[in-house]
């Protein structure tokens, strides 16, 4: 996976926007992939929104425990289960804000940045269609002028998320298992990707010297392994101005 990292990277919103996303360990018994990954995806976004955008993003997921031959991701024993961190980077072709009615945010808009990423990107990578996936959310609360990895003016989000689990009986490989790895043999899987309830977050601010709206997430089980994940690795991101 370095090589595509590598890849995505270089061609993407954070070759310009020197963004540093940390990958750490929270406990000893568990932790994320070592590094971060990250993704683009221009085009197809841009479709799904019918707005011209650029789309980079950065992810992380619970990292393999010793003797498994799949990710975290996929144990539903994990805190990290079905879980996720990263960064949106998105950019508009006219340069105005994603994400904002002047100075308020469009949260329908930028929900559409987490909903496509599961419909198109994440669930369909591990076999489930698009047009099965389901996505719904509920706003918990939104709080305005957090300092955020040493910058003001953040817009926080926290939601309640109904989406698909990943968990699933395997029946072909998926390209997504080169990632996640194999979905673990089990007799209590009843029914394939079955819908949960998650806890979402983001942090949101349009910088002008990027041009570009960037939007903190983290998606997991509860809002304690949320706010694990942000305290212990999220918020420890910076952007290096000095690249």
């Amino acid at each position: 996976m370095y090589p595509l990292k590598t890849y995505y990277k270089k061609t993407g919103l954070f070759n310009d926007i020197p963004l540093r996303v940390p990958s750490r360990t929270i406990n000893d018994k568990e932790n994320f992939y070592p590094f971060v990954l990250y993704f683009n995806s221009n085009k197809g976004f841009s479709q799904y929104i019918n707005q011209d955008v650029e789309l980079s993003i950065i992810y992380n997921f619970g990292n393999f425990s010793s003797n498994k031959k799949y990710s975290n991701y996929f144990n539903s024993n994990s805190d990290y289960y079905s879980s996720f961190y990263g960064v949106y980077g998105i950019k508009t072709n006219d340069g105005t804000p994603f994400g904002f009615n002047q100075d308020d945010i469009d949260i329908d808009l930028l929900s559409k940045m987490p909903e496509y990423d599961q419909k198109y990107l994440v669930l369909p990578s591990i076999g489930l269609l698009p047009k099965n996936v389901t996505f719904k959310y509920k706003i918990k609360n939104i709080k305005e002028n957090i300092n955020y990895i040493d910058s003001n003016n953040w817009i926080k989000v926290d939601s309640i998320i109904k989406t698909n689990s990943p968990l699933h009986k395997y029946k072909k490989h998926h390209n997504g298992y080169i990632q996640y790895g194999i979905p673990p043999e089990s007799n209590n899987i009843k029914e394939d990707y079955p819908i949960i309830d998650l806890y979402g977050r983001m942090y949101i601010k349009f910088f002008e010297e990027y041009d570009s709206t960037i939007v903190f997430y983290i998606l997991a089980n509860d809002k304690s392994t949320v706010n694990k994940i942000d305290k212990y690795i999220l918020s420890n991101s910076y952007i290096n101005k000095n690249k």
